[in-house]
């Protein structure tokens, strides 16, 4: 698989067999019940995975493979992600969008002022923040509907309505 995208972050080892946790990069948790094979991804080390079990508990998968059967296989893996090939990506619903499709969008207000490039994501409890940078300049961008008017894919634009200081 060269084109993949990553699931959910690789946890600690679970047990004696080689089982780890995984925390999803998304809400859809139960995709990992779904799962039959998987990449495991950590820098320029990659490993094909074939799925014998999953169970969801807490926030978080249990998965145990056929090519990991004990702890010290997992450790190694910690931190790495879980990917699929991007063929096989689920299509979010209307007005939701992956992480990775955010990343490196341009950033302009609503009156076409540009803001900068969305860089990374913070997971928030309450809500996803764009951090968005112009040079120096770092802007935290809520993804809220009263702050975040509309995100075109096909331009590769983000256009907010920002509040008093939010740019500023």
């Amino acid at each position: 698989m060269t084109d993949r995208i990553a699931l959910g972050r690789v946890g600690r080892p679970h047990g004696i067999a080689g089982a780890f946790l995984v925390w999803p990069y998304a809400e859809d948790i139960e995709r990992f019940a779904r799962l039959k094979q998987f990449v495991l991804s950590k820098g320029d080390k990659t490993l094909n995975a074939t799925v014998e079990s999953v169970r969801i508990a807490n926030g978080y998968a249990v998965v145990q493979t056929g090519e990991l059967t004990t702890p010290e296989d997992v450790r190694p893996w910690t931190g790495g992600d879980v990917e699929v090939d991007a063929a096989e990506r689920i299509q979010p619903p209307p007005g939701r969008f992956f992480h990775d499709q955010i990343l490196g969008l341009k950033v302009v207000t609503m009156q076409g002022t540009p803001v900068g490039i969305v860089e990374s994501i913070m997971d928030c409890p309450a809500n996803d923040v764009y951090v968005c940078r112009d040079g120096v300049k770092e802007y935290l961008i809520p993804a809220v509907d009263t702050i975040v008017k509309e995100i075109d894919l096909s331009a590769g634009v983000m256009r907010i309505e920002p509040i008093p200081g939010l740019i500023d």
